[in-house]
């Protein structure tokens, strides 16, 4: 599941992104997924925004059918028919877009509230630690024992956390002016996380009216 990997973490670049995916009272969904702070902690990531991507591909889906796909809402209202009682029906091929991005938005909590606790928590706190609290914060309740067991020992093989921290640090584009640990600091704090929670509560409240928060 872990991925210490920041190179491709650009705090200014993920944060537009995900700004842009808030249409009024709607996710758009190609500016969602280009957000992809998730690549930066989870490996199995990749496959699940790339089944996303794939359904708006307007090379191999016509566009009538890549229109379902452009926005959460209109995801969910295509969807709607292919589940019932938060399980595929019989004898129907279900698209999997909602429950793709199900996992991407639990996941998205999980890194907002690590990235939080490593600005916040005490010193003394490991990232292994910080990293094991915001995942019992958000992730833990919908995997079984074996996997709870395979994150934990994951978490024990991240760097420490002042190399963390470097490492986002020295992986910001030198036109963002984001130079030093203080200014990603003040970015982070002041922009990104608010931005991240404001995606993740409208994605909340949209996958709750469609019924679609328990999809296995």
């Amino acid at each position: 599941m872990t991925n210490t990997n920041s190179g491709s973490l650009d705090l200014k670049l993920m944060t537009g992104h995900f700004s842009q995916s808030i249409d009024n009272e709607d996710i758009v969904l190609e500016f969602y997924c280009a957000g992809r702070i998730m690549h930066f902690v989870m490996k199995d990531v990749y496959q699940k925004l790339s089944s996303l991507d794939d359904l708006r591909n307007s090379t191999k889906h016509p566009s009538a059918f890549c229109e379902n796909f452009k926005t959460l809402k209109k995801m969910c209202s295509f969807e709607s028919d292919q589940y019932e009682d938060n399980r595929p029906k019989s004898g129907v091929e279900c698209t999997m877009g909602c429950r793709n991005l199900l996992r991407l938005h639990r996941a998205l909590l999980f890194i907002t509230n690590l990235f939080e606790r490593v600005g916040t928590d005490p010193p003394e706190k490991s990232l292994s630690e910080l990293a094991k609290t915001a995942y019992d914060e958000s992730l833990s309740v919908h995997h079984p024992w074996a996997v709870r067991q395979a994150v934990s020992v994951a978490f024990r093989l991240l760097p420490n956390r002042s190399q963390f921290v470097a490492s986002i640090v020295a992986t910001q584009p030198k036109e963002c002016q984001l130079t030093d640990e203080a200014s990603c600091r003040e970015y982070l704090f002041n922009v990104t996380l608010p931005t991240l929670r404001r995606v993740y509560k409208l994605t909340e409240d949209i996958l709750a009216n469609a019924k679609m928060l328990e999809l296995p």
